[in-house]
C-alpha cells in the first residue's frame, strides 16, 4: 500500500510537472495551490515552512542569488549573528533577499535601527538596548557595527534624566543641565528705596562759661568770647542755657539684600515627569 501511494504520487508529480499543481484540487489556480478543510475540527490546515534555529541558519553556506524568495521558520535566536541573519531579531517567519534574510513579521517591519523608544520595560529586549551609559562594547559585534555606523562614541547615551531634543548638536550626545543659577540680570527691575520718621526736629543745649565760651554739647560750632556786658537784656547767667532750635540735619538708611542676604542656588527646572527608560533599536 505504501509502495502504491508512493507510485501515485510520483505519477502526479511527473502529470503535473509541466502545469499547475493543486492539493486538495483538481483546478488550481496557480503554479501551486493547497486547498484546506476548514469544515473538518480534526484536522489542521496550514503549510509548514522549514523550521530551523537561528544558530543553524547562521552556520549554513549555501544561500545565493539562487534562493531569492525561500521562506524559513526561525525557532530560537540562539548563536551570534553575521551579516546574512543580523536582520534576524525575532522568532517567526523570514525570506531570503539574496544577500540576507528578512522579517516577514509585523513587529519587525517597523523598526530600523537607530529607532529610539521610551518604554516600561527595564532592560534589553528584542534589539532593543537600553541607553544608560555603558561601554559601547558590551554589546554584540554586530551591535558595535550598528553603533559605529549611527556614529555612538566609546559610551552609549546616558538617558537618565535627559529629554529627546532636536537642538542642533551632535546626535547622541547629551547636552545641557536641569539647574539653572539667576543672574542678576534676571531678576526684576526694581528700585529700593526706604523713608525715615519726620521726628527730626530737636535742640541744643548751649552753655556759657565766666568768659564767654559757648560750647555746645553734640554740636560743632566755632567758639567765641564776649563779655558779659554785651548780653542783650535778660542775658544768661554764667553756666546758663541757652536754647538754640537750629535743627537742621539729615538721616540715613540701609535697605536689606533683594534675598536676605543667603547665599544663591540653583533652581531646579526639570517639569513633572513620568519615569521610564529609553532604548535604541540596534539589532541582535
Amino acid at each position: 500500500m505504501k509502495k502504491a501511494s508512493i507510485l501515485l504520487l510520483l505519477i502526479l508529480i511527473y502529470t503535473q510537472s509541466y502545469s499547475q499543481v493543486g492539493v486538495g484540487t483538481t483546478d488550481p489556480k496557480a503554479t501551486f495551490q493547497v486547498i484546506g478543510s476548514p469544515s473538518s475540527t480534526g484536522i489542521a490546515d496550514g503549510i509548514i515552512a522549514p523550521r530551523i534555529s537561528r544558530a543553524n541558519l547562521i552556520a549554513k553556506t549555501a544561500y545565493s542569488s539562487n534562493q531569492i524568495g525561500a521562506i524559513i521558520y526561525v525557532t530560537d535566536l540562539s548563536g551570534t549573528v553575521n551579516s546574512v541573519t543580523q536582520n534576524i531579531t525575532e522568532i517567526g517567519y523570514y525570506n531570503f533577499n539574496g544577500t540576507s534574510w528578512d522579517s516577514m513579521n509585523s513587529n519587525s517591519s517597523k523598526f530600523h535601527f537607530g529607532d529610539t523608544k521610551q518604554s516600561f520595560q527595564t532592560t534589553d529586549h528584542s534589539g532593543w538596548i537600553k541607553l544608560d551609559g555603558r561601554a559601547k562594547s558590551t554589546l554584540t559585534p554586530i551591535q558595535v557595527t550598528r553603533a559605529n555606523d549611527l556614529g555612538i562614541g566609546t559610551n552609549l547615551p546616558n538617558a537618565t534624566n535627559a529629554y529627546l531634543v532636536q537642538n542642533g548638536s551632535a546626535v547622541g550626545s547629551v547636552t545641557g543641565s536641569n539647574t539653572k543659577t539667576i543672574a542678576q540680570s534676571n531678576l526684576p527691575d526694581v528700585a529700593l528705596s526706604g523713608t525715615t520718621s519726620s521726628n527730626g526736629n530737636h535742640t541744643h543745649t548751649i552753655k556759657v562759661n565766666d568768659n564767654g565760651i559757648i560750647t555746645v554739647a553734640g554740636g560743632n560750632v566755632t567758639a567765641m568770647k564776649e563779655a558779659q556786658s554785651n548780653w542783650t537784656s535778660g542775658a544768661p547767667a554764667n553756666n546758663a542755657n541757652v536754647i538754640n532750635d537750629a535743627g537742621l540735619h539729615t538721616h540715613s538708611i540701609t535697605t536689606n539684600s533683594i534675598n536676605g542676604g543667603v547665599t544663591q542656588t540653583s533652581l531646579d527646572i526639570t517639569p513633572k515627569s513620568l519615569s521610564v527608560n529609553t532604548f535604541i533599536y540596534l539589532g541582535n
